[in-house]
This record gives C-alpha cells, structure tokens and sequence, in this order.
C-alpha cells in the first residue's frame, strides 16, 4: 500500500529538478528571492502606524488571530517602534503574515440589482 500511495505521489507531484529549469525560470525563481524595492515604497512613520492604529474601532470583533483592536492599540502604545519596524520590514522584504491575506469577498448589488454587481474584499471575523 505504501509503495502505491508513494507512485502515485511521484506521478501527481514529481520531485523538482531546478538543473532543468528554463532560463526564464531561473530568473522568476532569482527575482522571487529580491526584497521588493520600488520607489513608491516608502518606509511607514511611527506617527502614521499610530494614525491608523488609533483610527481603529475598539469594539469591533477579533479578526481570525484573535487579536482584538483594543490590543494592537495597547501593544503600540508599548512599543511604538516595534511595531512600526515590523511593518516596514513586511513592506521592505515584501513578505505578510498569512492572516493578513485572507479576506472574504462579498459581491454587494448595485442598486439593487442582483446582476450588476461589485466584488467587496473584507477582512474575515
């Protein structure tokens, strides 16, 4: 049973050979490990992460991590460069927290019209 179930792994997902990739793979693959830079990236002040994060609404409920408003808010007023080295490091290196991808995508009817619609992206509860 084994021996089957590890054919048909081979066969459905064979074992990557990076010696036969093609030059244009070799050139994703090498672009993929670049931090990101361009120049509209510019790095977040601490003075507008703690614009945002004040902006936050304290009741709203914790989003898939649990971490509620009220606790990023306090953990900012803690350590304020921190948290804002930490979101130009995700800036920087390109790289989020998986949490901070997922999203719900509601379609919302334009004017009441179920076939006229508009797709809304919201963070998941």
């Amino acid at each position: 049973m084994t021996e089957t179930l590890q054919l048909i792994m081979d066969q459905l997902i064979p074992e990557y050979k990076h010696k036969e990739d093609m030059s244009y793979q070799r050139t994703i693959r090498n672009q993929t490990k670049q931090p990101l830079y361009t120049t509209d990236d510019k790095e977040f002040t601490e003075e507008e992460v703690k614009q945002v994060i004040e902006s936050l609404q304290p009741k709203k409920s914790p989003r898939s991590n649990e971490i509620t408003n009220e606790i990023i808010k306090l953990v900012f007023k803690g350590i304020p460069k921190t948290m804002t080295a930490t979101y130009n490091a995700c800036l920087r290196t390109g790289r989020f927290p998986v949490n901070w991808k997922i999203a719900k995508i509601l379609p919302i009817a334009k004017s009441g019209k179920r076939k006229e619609c508009r797709q809304v992206k919201v963070p998941p509860n």
